[in-house]
């Protein structure tokens, strides 16, 4: 199984394991490398494969068939993935303190931007983020507002 994606593995080699959601987790790259440093993982895909050790949720996401309980996750992955009406529920999943990491490709049907990400977790506290001719990432902290 190819590792995990390198901006994703920097941003987040660093967290305290928790309990963390791979949505749209394709063959469950980000799932096994989340599971080998802890993290208790659930991965959610339409044609999820079978990992041991992940909790693994056949739905299709597109048509809401898996919801994302408030308050619940310490660290929710979207990655390479956009559903623009997901991007709330995903920002209420994660509980204080925890991380949302996400990224989308930038050209084509399913584009989104950078620009969109802050924009849907406006106050969150930025880890890191980028965009280029390829793909956009936003991998963000949700802190308590005062």
């Amino acid at each position: 199984m190819p590792d995990a994606d390198s901006v994703l593995a920097s941003a987040l080699s660093g967290l305290r394991p928790g309990k963390g959601l791979d949505l749209a987790a394709g063959s469950g790259r980000h799932s096994l490398w989340l599971l080998e440093r802890g993290w208790d993982v659930t991965a959610v895909d339409i044609q999820t494969e079978e990992i041991p050790g992940v909790h693994c949720i056949r739905a299709d996401i597109e048509k809401h068939e898996y919801r994302i309980a408030p308050g619940s996750w310490d660290l929710v992955v979207c990655w390479l993935y956009w559903q623009p009406d997901l991007l709330p529920e995903i920002a209420g999943g994660v509980r204080v303190g925890g991380v949302v990491a996400i990224a989308g490709k930038t050209s084509g049907r399913f584009a989104t931007s950078l620009e969109q990400f802050r924009e849907a977790f406006s106050g969150w506290k930025e880890i890191t983020s980028g965009q280029n001719e390829s793909r956009a990432f936003f991998i963000a902290a949700k802190e308590l507002i005062d």
